[in-house]
């Protein structure tokens, strides 16, 4: 009995069962890489406002304030470095929107006085322009605050003593002389 079959060697078979394990492979990867975007979102339309902003949120007085603390970075950082290409966009959509709350009076925030700015912070915060910017505000709020007390710069306005002596329930401000941290920095 003769086969017209063409004979399959050991080295066909090998290199059949790699194409499939690679196609197994990258297939799957390749479909995780259909939502990417090519163009990621970019702060920099709105790096003058978010400087505005984080100045207003923790100006600097006697203790350096958030610009010193470097905060504008921060949040540059978290949003390159964090977010998801979703959540940058998210973000960018938020910034609009803020941006269209705070200059309702007409002017650009980045240049309006600090107690206009301090107005318009206000309104956005008790909801007088709608959710739409108040959520984003929220945000770059607290990504402000947590990237201000986490640098270096806050170690001057809190204070910490890493083996307190005693434990005082209801010391007052004016006898401990500033906020104090629970952990270091």
């Amino acid at each position: 009995m003769s086969h017209n079959s063409p004979s399959i060697d050991r080295r066909s078979i090998l290199r059949g069962s790699l194409t499939v394990a690679g196609a197994v492979i990258v297939l799957p990867a390749l479909g995780s890489l259909a939502g990417c975007s090519s163009a990621p979102a970019s702060l920099d339309p709105h790096k003058q406002m978010i400087a505005s902003i984080v100045e207003r949120i923790m100006p600097a007085t006697d203790t350096p304030g958030a610009i010193d603390a470097g905060v504008p970075d921060y949040i540059a950082n978290v949003f390159a470095d964090f977010f998801t290409a979703e959540q940058q966009n998210e973000f960018v959509v938020g910034l609009d929107d803020l941006a269209s709350s705070l200059s309702a009076s007409g002017s650009d925030f980045a240049s309006m006085s600090a107690e206009e700015q301090d107005r318009a912070l206000t309104a956005v915060d008790q909801g007088d322009y709608g959710a739409a910017g108040r959520a984003q505000w929220q945000q770059l709020r607290d990504l402000t605050i947590f990237g201000f007390y986490t640098s270096e710069e806050a170690t001057q306005e809190l204070a910490f003593e890493e083996i307190p002596g005693r434990y005082d329930g209801c010391a007052s401000l004016s006898e401990v002389g500033s906020a104090w941290l629970n952990r270091g920095v």
